[in-house]
């Protein structure tokens, strides 16, 4: 046959070692085995190479673990501490709802989240005798505003027994501001992330706060625990966005030991992270912010407007109206609610991509309680003493004149690092395109003694075969004869 001579020229000519032999043997047996050798190497040949292009599409990755430091010549000399974002429960106090009599009465529909007595919240909106209409317009951001925490109610912020105010991290920058959220008001500590220190006690921040606990209404969503949730994040993020946080309760002593971790994932091709996720009006980019952002977009969507604006809003939301919050609001949240909490729809209905960089600061906290001699030694200064008068309001039954009083309200948060080294975990592509032509020149190398250049031979073979054959050509005649002109 032709072609049979045709291959068996091209055995004795390739650079495929002892493809001639199945040709050229000794003998007709010796043949044979080198056929069946060939045969069963191609074979396994193309399963390997095969496996490995689809391990190669499933773009498989691992975490690598690394320990950095930021200073030029390896020894950090200090750490940035978080952003510390505390969040009161008591979302709306009593002192404010007594005072604003509509208000409460508004809060008192609200707070009950069932939409059939909205009807007759909206009823009364648009009776003119009513009052309620002279609320109308008053933001659901406003009422959060005026009626959560004070300011004064964080007594205490120092580190190296300076008050934060006196330390330069904080000469052209704000202590603390306070920050909006659906959840309430809440501190917002070292907000711009200026603030710097060192391990352990010696470079500890320490928070002292006074919690209120007599001016806490009695409502329905008024949880039954006191306190705080307090969370650590980097300053490029908010505390709205924080997922979950920890529960701090008054008249207790609480150390939180930090560390500093970093997450790369890796972008497409070889990792699934989106990069040009990286600022929103949210801050920086994580889960967090996108159920925040997907939240807003049906509300907006559905009434034109949500509870609280983003924190970069920048002219994105308004915040809904009290009237427009009982008509259109509560009812659009409740159903956004329930689709994003259903297991069987959350991904599609608020689908949320990885970033890929995020930075955590992870801690561990311990608590005590407030002791009772300090509580003691607190109530005999002056000063203490005139606070807790101005904290009091008789009218309403909040009365603040003990030492078990301060014991009940006092809150301490001393946080600290417990490295100064900054831990990085990487996502990295364990078989990338190298990897997948390593493995295919190992395995065409080794089985069938070939190489790219043999690839490339074949492929001419088989190009000259079907035009020789095929076509009527004779190509590789051609061929041979430009090879001697030119020689």
């Amino acid at each position: 046959m032709t072609w049979v001579k045709d291959f068996r020229e091209f055995a004795g000519e390739t650079s495929a070692h002892g493809v001639k032999n199945i040709f050229e043997g000794p003998s007709k047996i010796a043949k044979m085995l080198f056929l069946l050798c060939w045969i069963a190497a191609s074979i396994y040949s193309c399963y390997i190479i095969i496996s490995s292009i689809v391990r190669y599409i499933n773009v498989p990755t691992s975490t690598k673990f690394e320990v950095r430091v930021d200073e030029a010549d390896g020894r950090p000399q200090s750490i940035k501490f978080p952003t510390i974002t505390i969040c009161t429960h008591n979302k709306v106090k009593k002192s404010y709802l007594e005072t604003n009599p509509l208000i409460k009465d508004y809060y008192g529909y609200i707070d009950m989240y069932d939409q059939s007595v909205l009807q007759e919240l909206l009823d009364r909106f648009d009776d003119p005798k009513d009052n309620m209409s002279s609320i109308a317009n008053k933001t659901w951001e406003e009422v959060i505003l005026e009626g959560g925490p004070d300011p004064n109610r964080m007594l205490m912020c120092q580190q190296r027994s300076k008050n934060c105010g006196d330390l330069p991290d904080f000469h052209d920058s704000p202590v603390s501001v306070m920050e909006a959220s659906p959840g309430g008001v809440c501190w917002r500590i070292n907000p711009d992330g200026k603030l710097r220190g060192k391990m352990g006690d010696y470079g500890k921040l320490k928070l002292m706060l006074w919690a209120d606990v007599q001016d806490y209404p009695i409502m329905k969503s008024q949880t039954p625990a006191l306190g705080y949730v307090v969370a650590f994040h980097d300053h490029t993020s908010y505390g709205s966005t924080m997922t979950s946080g920890f529960l701090m309760s008054p008249g207790t002593y609480y150390k939180a030991d930090l560390r500093l971790k970093s997450e790369l994932r890796e972008p497409p091709p070889g990792g699934s992270c989106d990069p040009t996720l990286v600022d929103t009006i949210y801050g920086a980019y994580g889960e967090g912010a996108c159920i925040n952002m997907c939240k807003d977009k049906h509300l907006f969507e559905t009434c034109g407007c949500v509870n609280v604006v983003p924190p970069l809003n920048n002219g994105t939301y308004v915040s809904c109206s009290l009237k427009k919050w009982a008509e259109c609001g509560l009812s659009a949240y409740l159903d956004w609610y329930n689709n994003f909490t259903d297991p069987n729809r959350a991904e599609s209905f608020c689908p949320c991509s990885q970033s890929c960089s995020e930075v955590r600061y992870e801690a561990q906290v311990s608590s005590s309680s407030v002791s009772k001699p300090y509580s003691d030694s607190m109530w005999a200064k002056d000063p203490v003493k005139g606070y807790l008068d101005f904290v009091s309001v008789p009218s309403l039954d909040i009365v603040y004149n003990s030492s078990q009083d301060i014991q009940d309200n006092l809150m301490v948060v001393d946080v600290l690092f417990t490295s100064m080294q900054k831990s990085e975990i990487r996502e990295i592509v364990t078989y990338g395109f190298a990897n997948l032509l390593g493995d295919i020149g190992g395995v065409l190398g080794l089985f069938l003694g070939a190489s790219l250049f043999t690839i490339l031979e074949f492929f001419q073979f088989l190009m000259l075969s079907v035009n020789k054959h095929c076509c009527g050509g004779d190509g590789e005649k051609k061929l041979k004869d430009e090879d001697k002109d030119m020689l």
